[in-house]
């Protein structure tokens, strides 16, 4: 009888915080979705390619948890060790992701299943910069990740963040590329004036650039080779084996994006499916939005076929896209995007349509093939996978 008083209050305590609003102050609401979601993300272990779908499509935390889960459920795993480093890379965590991509390194898995940060030339991103500043962003996370602080990359990445209207990112990447090249030598004059015109006036810059071109005299020591060695066979076995590994090369690209977006297109098969069969309001403005995803990508299909997009090109950008299509406002939000793109688009082809204009690109002709380093990119895409 003694202990009924400490029994009845640690009764009404318990009810306290189980009854409903007796703890809503602890709490909020958005604060609760929130850690709901994070929970139910930790909850599944996701595989690494549901992990990349979640960075690619911008839930860089939901991303994170994910592979902090993985890491801890299998400590021996170097794949959720890089997946946590680009995913720390795109949140702008530099220094952190290269520490966590050197402890990914130090792991056995690393060498055995040959890991490494997948990255495209500064002349594809470039490309992809025009049309997509987001993806171009993820992008460049990756170059710096993987190469260190490259002043080409701070300088794309100034000029992307520009084209976004991230005007302070857009200063700091640019102070950032003069620190480590105060002469920007790989820079276009024109467009790095353009840059900083818009900067000042925080205004998008005008690229009025054709699509880039090759250096010319990226094939020079092919020109070399064949004169000094005019009418030898041995001067002919070499040109016939760069352009065979060439043609090798373009193969397996094209395959690669071949495969993605048949897997891409099985996927988004089904969910037009599950949309078709469902009956309220909702259900045509999704089949309708579903449809443009899937027009979307059959045009991405044939840019790969064309050698013109990776396979991890189109991934990021189906991903993009297929989250925006999921509500009427994230989708009239993506569509705002495209316009305003394709608006600033059609002032740059007016610009270049003028007599005696001579088109420019964000680098010169001989930068675009290459990093600071002399890579030009990492065919090592083997970050994703269903196991860890």
């Amino acid at each position: 009888m003694k202990r009924l008083p400490q029994l009845i209050l640690t009764l009404l305590f318990t009810g306290a915080l189980v009854l409903p609003g007796a703890g809503a102050t602890l709490v909020s609401l958005p604060q609760a979705a929130q850690v709901d979601r994070s929970v139910q993300v930790a909850a599944k272990l996701l595989t690494p390619d549901e992990v990349i779908v979640l960075m690619n499509a911008g839930r860089l935390t939901d991303a994170e948890t994910a592979a902090r889960a993985a890491s801890a459920a299998h400590p021996e795993s170097a794949r959720s060790l890089l997946l946590l480093a680009r995913i720390q890379a795109r949140q702008g965590r530099l220094p952190e992701a290269r520490t966590t991509l050197s402890r990914a390194q130090t792991l056995p898995q690393w060498d055995e299943q040959e890991l490494g940060v997948p990255f495209e030339s500064p002349g594809r991103i470039e490309q992809v910069m025009r049309r997509d500043p987001a993806t171009a962003r993820g992008l460049l996370a990756d170059v710096l990740l993987a190469e260190g602080d490259d002043p080409k990359a701070y300088y794309l990445l100034a000029m992307t963040e520009a084209l976004a209207r991230q005007w302070d990112a857009a200063r700091a990447a640019l102070a950032r590329a003069r620190a480590l090249s105060p002469d920007l030598r790989f820079a276009d004059p024109e467009s790095l004036a353009s840059l900083e015109q818009a900067l000042q006036q925080n205004q998008p810059p005008v690229l009025d650039g054709p699509a880039l071109a090759p250096s010319p005299w990226r094939y020079a020591w092919v020109a070399v080779g064949v004169l000094l060695a005019w009418g030898a066979a041995v001067g002919f076995r070499a040109l016939r084996r760069y352009l065979q590994a060439e043609r090798v090369r373009r193969e397996r690209r094209v395959t690669e994006a071949t495969e993605r977006t048949t897997a891409l297109q099985a996927q988004l098969d089904e969910a037009l499916r599950q949309a078709r069969q469902q009956t309220g309001p909702e259900a045509p403005p999704l089949v309708a939005r579903l449809t443009y995803l899937n027009s979307q990508l059959k045009q991405w299909r044939q840019e790969g076929l064309d050698d013109l997009a990776t396979a991890a090109m189109i991934q990021v950008r189906y991903d993009h896209l297929h989250a925006a299509v999921q509500t009427e406002e994230t989708f009239a939000a993506y569509m705002a995007e495209q316009q305003a793109r394709e608006a600033q688009e059609a002032d740059a082809l007016a610009v270049r349509a003028r007599p005696g204009h001579q088109g420019a690109s964000s680098l010169r002709s001989g930068e675009r093939s290459s990093w600071s380093s002399g890579r030009s990119s990492s065919r090592r895409d083997n970050s994703g996978g269903s196991k860890w």
